[in-house]
């Protein structure tokens, strides 16, 4: 091929195994993005091109390099790798939720991002040109781009210019990513080509599920997807992008492209099972996803009754995650325990590197299987820290990370979460989770979308109330759900109000708003 002989070979690292799986079949497809097909060829030539570019813009070993792109471009995937191929570390501006990027950052957050990162460099798609071009200015920093006016040419190439042996150490920053801000003001985290290269890694060891690897991905790059793209490339595979989560455009891409790996949010698989009721599909094989072997979701824990839809539909395909930002991956529930009812209420087992703790609250003292505790956990995926050393000093302690989430594990292993430290409700003195009561809540017919939390009053006392939304042509009743939840759970967990609504409103993180809808509980019913 016309790429200069096995450049990418000579710094080592996950950059390196990808680029050469690439490069054994250069012209094999291995991208689809907007109804365009990149080859390994061109791939690897576009890869070249950035790196040269980057370098011809100041960036090198330590630098940080910030990302503005159209949602879930290539160039998400092609500017990381060859940043990485020169030391150097990666933000992205567009967004910092994890589930979504449709929305892009106000341009004051992104030019925030650029100060608290200490970018160097600025890469700019077409698309993102005009806000790149105004971000660099007021930053005063270089911008590249291919086909961006006023940029360093980033144009693909077959010389990637100088190549450093051995590339970067595994101390040295990787990734700046940002927490979604659900519970405050976001929060940068820093990860260290040692954690990076160990996601990386975890995703490349996968089980392929089939001879060819061909996944989908609709989530950001920027977060969960992109590791796992990198992990299907490396296996030979190819990668199929979507700038955003629709259910209509996965389910054409999945029959179209014959994808056998997907990612999505637990909140995207409601929606898509909901969209394939509408469309009136009794199966997997009837809506064309027959050839889907494997359909990973993950960012919230799921409602045992929708995964049991989930799982009469799809089969024995899902696999749930649970990790964080911070974290990444803690746990998972394989395909064949999604078929045990008495298992599709927990989190699953830890992976193999990982390890778990559950302490109290009030004395941070480890406990017994079986007793509700915080979750901390380690792993070689782990962050280093935040940027911000205040936060990170409370989240981190002695090498163990404190998830914040309420749980337990029982006797097998399997890690149950009950809730968010921060979203315990005490009513009469008891207790509430309100993640208990929306799983609860979700079991009932017609009931789509649930979110439960609590409301103070006057005098300081709490009071639990919900929000709902149903499925299409659907309905459900407040009072028949009120007293469905008093006599499953108790007294205490019956939400005093349900408001039945036409859509509930999320945050940035694509979760239900509490916050929003608490102004809306305060008034009269």
């Amino acid at each position: 091929m016309s790429v200069r002989d096995a450049w990418w070979e000579s710094p080592g690292g996950y950059v390196s195994e990808v680029l050469s799986a690439l490069a054994a079949a250069p012209d094999r497809t291995v991208l689809h993005y907007r109804d365009k097909a990149v080859t390994a060829a061109r791939y690897l030539r576009s890869v070249a091109g950035i790196h040269r570019a980057l370098r011809a813009a100041g960036a090198d070993r330590g630098s940080v390099v910030a990302v503005l792109t159209a949602p879930n471009s290539p160039d998400m995937i092609a500017v990381r790798h060859a940043a990485h191929m020169l030391g150097a570390a990666v933000c992205y501006l567009r967004t910092t939720n994890p589930g979504s990027s449709a929305v892009m950052l106000p341009a004051a957050d992104q030019l925030g991002i650029l100060r608290t990162t200490g970018a160097d460099v600025v890469y700019a798609d077409e698309d993102s040109s005009p806000r790149a071009a105004e971000l660099a200015r007021r930053a005063a920093l270089p911008l590249v781009g291919h086909g961006v006016p006023g940029a360093v040419d980033a144009a693909p190439c077959d010389d990637p210019g100088p190549v450093v042996p051995g590339g970067w150490g595994p101390d040295d920053l990787a990734l700046i990513m940002f927490t979604s801000g659900s519970t405050g003001r976001p929060k940068g985290i820093r990860k260290s080509r040692r954690a990076w290269e160990g996601t990386v890694r975890t995703a490349i060891a996968a089980p392929p599920e089939a001879d060819r690897i061909t996944a989908l991905f609709s989530t950001p790059l920027s977060h969960t997807a992109g590791p796992m793209a990198d992990g299907a490339l490396a296996r030979g595979g190819s990668v199929v992008l979507l700038p955003e989560f629709d259910a209509d455009t996965v389910l054409r891409a999945v029959a179209e492209h014959g994808v056998t790996r997907t990612f999505m949010a637990t909140a995207h698989l409601y929606r898509l099972l909901d969209r394939l009721g509408e469309l009136g599909h009794p199966d997997a094989a009837s809506a064309g996803l027959s050839g889907l072997r494997r359909l990973i979701y993950g960012g919230t824990s799921a409602a045992p009754a929708r995964l049991s839809a989930a799982v009469s539909f799809f089969g024995p395909v899902l696999l749930q995650v649970y990790g964080t930002s911070e974290s990444g991956r803690i746990s998972f529930l394989g395909p064949a325990e999604h078929a045990d009812p008495r298992l599709s209420a927990t989190v699953g087992r830890p992976f193999p590197e990982v390890e778990i703790e559950v302490r109290d609250l009030d004395t941070d003292h480890a406990l017994a299987g079986g007793q509700v505790g915080e979750i901390l956990m380690r792993s070689p995926q782990l962050m280093d820290g935040y940027l911000d050393p205040a936060p990170a000093g409370q989240a981190l302690r002695a090498g163990w990370y404190r998830t914040g989430d309420i749980g337990y594990r029982d006797e097998q292993g399997f890690l149950h979460l009950l809730d968010r430290v921060a979203d315990v409700v005490k009513i009469d003195g008891v207790k509430v989770y309100p993640a208990v009561v929306e799983r609860e809540i979700l079991s009932r017919p017609g009931v789509a979308l649930a979110a439960v939390y609590g409301v103070r009053d006057e005098d300081g006392g709490e009071h639990l109330h919900a929000a709902i939304t149903c499925r299409p042509g659907m309905t459900a009743d407040p009072g028949a759900i009120r007293r469905h939840i008093g006599a499953t759970l108790s007294p205490a967990h019956a939400p005093e109000r349900v408001l039945l609504l036409d859509e509930v409103p999320l945050n940035a993180a694509g979760k239900p708003d509490k916050a929003v809808l608490r102004d809306r509980s305060a008034t009269p019913a």
